[in-house]
């Protein structure tokens, strides 16, 4: 098996893989490549959280991939994909060294080294990865996170403009240093971010015209997620043009970020999954709260 590719950038490589990676840069990231996509994903220690970056082969400039048996990988044929696992911290290293120019991506399995190259006049730059296996991780292929959340539809659908979260989330960053969890909470008319913590009470309302698209639960309910998690999952909103946040009826929380390639060419996706530290009734006080015209606002309040 081998690929070989050329991208536009390795910096916006680089970008959308820091925000992949957990806080611990010594991530293993596995790569999975077809006809049409080459993934990176990074499982959570603890399985309950799950992170997906895809580039269409539309986002490079050159792209071959081919199976064991060195034939070119065809769309929708029954080929065994490529798939190898890499230092994240590493390969992100890698790719801000190379910086902002065209660079070559290379990997043949016989070898085990994934290989980048930059070539300038009068210069050659290279980066070679070793291969941390062969891609037999089991985790990787039986992805229960993501079945559970596939199994039914979602309790609820929010999909908005990225630069119209990025304030929402940056103040909540910024106020939930200290609290254990972020609850989000989606009623007829807003949906709720809030944190509590050693210091103080936060609570962003976002009324539903905000959003591209609102689809509430029923009755409005909430859901908690580990503050550093949630945050994570969030960290792609920078870079993104659309974010599209769902809930599962067990509150897996799936978000995915629509990135636009430096080519031009096809999108990027970056996907978060995280399961939610309990599931929770509908909130009536909200609820009630929410049929009121109050208009969208940031409340912080003293801690208990």
């Amino acid at each position: 098996m081998s690929f070989c590719a050329r991208l536009d950038r390795a910096d916006q490589m680089a970008a959308l893989l820091e925000c992949l990676l957990m806080q611990n840069s010594d991530d293993a990231v596995h790569v999975v490549v077809d006809a049409a996509n080459v993934e990176f994903h990074v499982l959570g220690r603890s399985k309950t959280t799950r992170a997906r970056l895809t580039f269409p082969s539309g986002c490079f400039q050159a792209y071959e991939a081919r199976d064991e048996h060195d034939n070119e990988f065809v769309d929708g044929a029954d080929q065994e994909a490529l798939a190898l696992s890499l230092d994240g911290g590493g390969l992100v290293d890698c790719l801000r060294i190379l910086g902002d120019c065209d660079v070559s991506l290379s990997y043949a399995q016989r070898d085990e080294i994934v290989k980048l190259t930059l070539e300038e006049p009068g210069a050659f730059t290279a980066c070679d990865l070793c291969a941390l296996d062969a891609g037999d991780d089991e985790d990787l292929f039986q992805d229960d996170l993501r079945d559970a959340f596939a199994a039914a539809a979602p309790a609820c659908t929010l999909l908005a403009a990225s630069a119209a979260l990025r304030d929402v989330v940056q103040d909540l960053d910024e106020s939930a240093v200290a609290a254990q969890y972020i609850r989000l909470s989606v009623g007829r008319q807003r949906a709720r971010f809030s944190a509590r913590g050693s210091t103080g009470t936060v609570e962003i309302d976002v009324p539903r015209d905000a959003f591209v698209l609102f689809e509430p639960p029923p009755r409005r309910t909430g859901w908690k997620y580990r503050t550093g998690a949630f945050l994570h999952a969030m960290r792609a909103l920078p870079h993104a043009r659309e974010t599209c946040v769902r809930v599962s009826p067990q509150g897996i929380l799936g978000v995915q970020h629509l990135v636009d390639s430096d080519s031009g060419e096809d999108k990027i996706f970056l996907e978060h999954m995280v399961c939610a530290l309990e599931e929770e009734e509908p909130d009536l006080e909200e609820e009630a709260d929410d049929e009121s015209e109050r208009p969208p606002s940031v409340v912080a309040s003293p801690a208990f």
